[in-house]
C-alpha cells in the first residue's frame, strides 16, 4: 500500500491562501487552535464504531494503532482529558491531515492523505448549538473567492426523524426497513414482511426532500405534532434566511446518513457544484454521544463540529486573483548593498514583501527578467 502526495508551488500557495482565511473567521468567532494526535488508538475507534476497522491505516506496532481518519474523535478525547477543566463551552479550531484507505488497481488498498480544516463547538449549554456552527460555516465559506458558476446546497437531514420513521419497528424488521430507507432501495422495501400502507408511507418517504418547512409539512401529516419536527421547524427558520443571504440552496433530507457512525441529531453537508461535477466541500453535525463516551461526567454532554475539505476547496477557487505588492530590491554598485539591506528592513516591518537581489543590477532588460523570475509586481532602485 502506498501512496505519495505532493504539491506544486500553486496548489501550495491555494492551500495556504484557503486555511489562512478559514482561520481568520474562527478567530472572529472566538475559536481557539487546537492540534490533535496523527495516532488514533484503534480500539477507541472501534468501541465507538465510528468508522469500519478495514477501512483504516494501521501501523506496525506493538500497540493497536492507526492514522487518524478524522479528527473530531481526537480532539474529544483530547478535551476530556488535558482539557477537562478548561471552562465550557469550548469553541476548538483545527487543520491538517486525515487518512483514508481507498481501492485502487486491482484492488490494491491505497493510502489517501486529505487536508482538512475545521471547528468543534464543545459543551455550549443552549437547545440550539447548530445555529452558531452553521452561521460559522456560511461565513467561512462566503470569504473564498470562489468560481463565478459555483451553486452552493447544503444538505440536511437529522437523525430524530430517522428514529421517527423507524420508531414502529423497533424489534421488528428495524435494520432491514432503516437499511431500505438510507440506500434508497425500493426494491427490497417492497419485498418486507410489513403491512402494504406502511410500504407505501415508507416508498414517500424514501423520496421526499426539498424545502425545510416543506418537507416538515409533510412529516407532521404523516407522524402528527411532535417535539422532533418543531424544534426542526424553529432551527430552519433561523438558518434559512442566512442561507438565502449567502446563495446557498437548503435541501432536507430524512434519508441522509453520513459514512462515519459519529453523529446522532443534525448531519449536513455543504455542496458545490461546478460546470456539473459535485464537490463535498464541507461535512458536519452533532455528536453528543461521543462526548459522553469519553466523559460520563461532563455537565453539558454537547458536541457539534464540521471539517472543510481543503482539496476540494482548491479546485473551485478562482485563479483571476490580482498579483499582491511584492518588491523587488535592485542596485547598480555593490556599494549600496547594505543600503539596500536596511531598505528592505524597513519594508518588511511596514509588512511589504520584498525580495532583495544581492547580486548587483546593471541594466533595465536584466531587472525586469529578475522581476518576472521572482513575481514581483514593481521594481525599487537603491541609489
Amino acid at each position: 500500500m502506498t501512496s505519495i502526495k505532493e504539491f506544486n508551488l500553486i496548489e501550495v500557495h491555494k492551500n495556504s491562501e484557503i486555511i489562512n482565511s478559514l482561520k481568520e473567521v474562527y478567530k472572529l468567532w472566538g475559536y481557539e487552535e487546537v492540534s490533535p494526535s496523527m495516532i488514533n488508538d484503534i480500539e477507541t475507534i472501534k468501541s465507538r464504531e465510528v468508522i469500519d476497522e478495514k477501512e483504516l491505516i494501521k501501523l506496525v506496532t506493538n500497540k493497536s494503532l492507526c492514522l487518524r481518519p478524522e479528527m473530531t474523535t481526537s480532539i474529544v478525547k483530547l478535551i476530556s482529558t488535558r482539557l477537562i477543566n478548561k471552562k465550557r463551552p469550548l469553541r476548538l479550531w483545527n487543520t491538517g491531515i486525515v487518512f483514508e484507505k481507498e481501492e485502487g488497481y486491482k484492488k490494491i488498498s491505497m493510502l489517501k492523505e486529505k487536508i482538512q480544516s475545521g471547528i468543534e463547538l464543545i459543551g455550549y449549554d443552549t437547545d440550539f448549538p447548530e445555529i452558531e456552527l452553521i452561521n460559522i460555516l456560511f461565513d467561512s465559506i462566503k470569504k473564498l473567492n470562489l468560481k463565478e458558476n459555483c451553486t452552493l446546497k447544503f444538505l440536511v437531514s437529522s437523525t430524530t426523524i430517522m428514529d421517527l420513521i423507524l420508531k414502529k419497528y423497533k424489534g421488528v424488521n428495524y435494520e432491514n426497513v432503516k437499511k431500505c430507507m438510507t440506500n434508497l432501495d425500493q426494491d427490497n422495501l417492497y419485498k418486507l414482511s410489513i403491512e402494504e400502507k406502511d410500504k407505501l408511507i415508507l416508498k414517500e418517504l424514501l423520496f421526499l426532500r426539498g424545502e425545510p418547512n416543506f418537507v416538515i409539512d409533510k412529516l407532521n401529516y404523516i407522524f402528527g405534532d411532535n417535539k422532533v419536527l418543531e424544534d426542526l421547524r424553529f432551527l430552519f427558520n433561523i438558518i434559512s434566511p442566512l442561507a438565502n443571504k449567502n446563495n446557498i440552496q437548503i435541501q432536507l433530507d430524512p434519508t441522509f446518513q453520513p459514512h462515519l457512525n459519529l453523529y446522532a441529531g443534525i448531519v449536513f453537508q455543504l455542496i458545490c457544484i461546478n460546470n456539473n461535477e459535485k464537490y463535498v466541500i464541507a461535512k458536519g453535525g452533532r455528536y453528543d454521544e461521543l462526548v459522553k463516551y469519553f466523559n460520563p461526567n461532563e455537565k453539558t454532554p454537547i458536541g457539534l463540529g464540521f471539517s472543510v475539505s481543503i482539496d476540494n476547496l482548491r479546485k473551485l477557487i478562482d485563479d483571476q486573483e490580482s498579483m499582491p505588492r511584492k518588491i523587488l530590491i535592485l542596485f547598480r554598485d555593490k556599494k549600496l548593498l547594505p543600503k539596500a539591506i536596511e531598505e528592505q528592513e524597513r519594508l518588511h516591518r511596514n509588512g511589504t514583501i520584498s525580495i532583495l537581489e544581492i547580486n548587483p543590477c546593471m541594466d533595465e532588460a536584466k531587472a525586469e527578467i529578475i522581476r518576472l523570475e521572482n513575481k514581483c509586481s514593481e521594481i525599487q532602485w537603491i541609489s
